[in-house]
């Protein structure tokens, strides 16, 4: 009977993908600032395309590019999603072309090397009235929270590997205070570049642990559901560490400067 109900429940969780919870507090401070900014009624790039990206927190149409077709067809199934294949380095679209750009946990799979190519081909297509926003995990205790995150995973999967954190391994996370400074030298002081915290660290460990890592145990069902309840509330959890560094690049015009 309780294993019937705690799979009951864990389906409900996970009706939107088992990585909704993160999805959502990636992304809803990310809503916001563009809506304060006036952006979401504008053309909009989101780089790196996932089954719920930007569209689907936005509730409206953005443009995605992707590498990988697969993620493209996972972004167009449940989004109002205009997919496109192509690299970040080199962006198949004309210069000034959008006024939001958002790439969210792309620059950590991108390697070294080519992350300030990256950078610089989102400040070409935006418009110099436009906002972007870049988003990955960095910093030391990240790169500790996902190896906790894959030791705990390898233990319950009887030596199992999370493929996207094995990138991260592979590329090494980004330096904040590095990717800032190719988007600083990059705007020709037309624009402002700051950086923000997204998601608490101990709440993405705590999330991941719940998701793939079968934490507590018998109750994980339990467990999901009440991450998936409380997701509006952790979405704004984003003081103290947090596990992303959250690069904001606006317009110095909309700034008043």
């Amino acid at each position: 009977m309780f294993s019937r109900i705690n799979q009951s429940l864990r389906n409900w969780a996970e009706k939107d993908g088992r990585g909704y919870p993160d999805w959502a507090t990636r992304y809803r401070p990310v809503v916001d600032g563009l809506r304060k900014r006036g952006k979401l009624e504008g053309r909009i790039l989101e780089i790196g395309a996932n089954a719920n990206g930007l569209a689907r927190f936005a509730k409206r149409p953005v443009i995605a590019i992707d590498l990988a077709v697969d993620h493209l067809h996972e972004a167009r199934a449940n989004q109002p999603v205009k997919g496109v294949a192509g690299d970040i380095t080199q962006l198949p679209f004309p210069d000034n072309s959008f006024d939001a750009c958002v790439c969210m946990d792309t620059f950590e799979h991108i390697p070294q090397n080519l992350r300030e190519y990256a950078a610089l081909e989102i400040l070409r297509v935006l418009k110099g009235s436009g906002t972007a926003v870049i988003a990955f995990p960095s910093g030391a205790a990240s790169t500790q929270a996902e190896a906790e995150i894959r030791r705990a995973y390898h233990d319950y999967s009887g030596g199992g590997h999370i493929r996207w954190l094995d990138e991260h391994v592979e590329h090494t996370l980004p330096d904040a205070g590095a990717i800032s400074a190719y988007f600083r030298q990059g705007t020709q002081d037309c624009f402002h570049v700051f950086t923000q915290g997204n998601t608490n660290l101990r709440l993405w460990v705590w999330m991941w642990r719940v998701l793939m890592c079968g934490w507590p145990g018998q109750g994980n069902g339990i467990a999901q559901a009440v991450l998936r309840l409380c997701t509006p509330i952790l979405s704004k959890c984003h003081s103290g560490t947090c596990y992303r560094a959250m690069i904001w690049i606006d317009a110095k015009l909309w700034r008043g400067e």
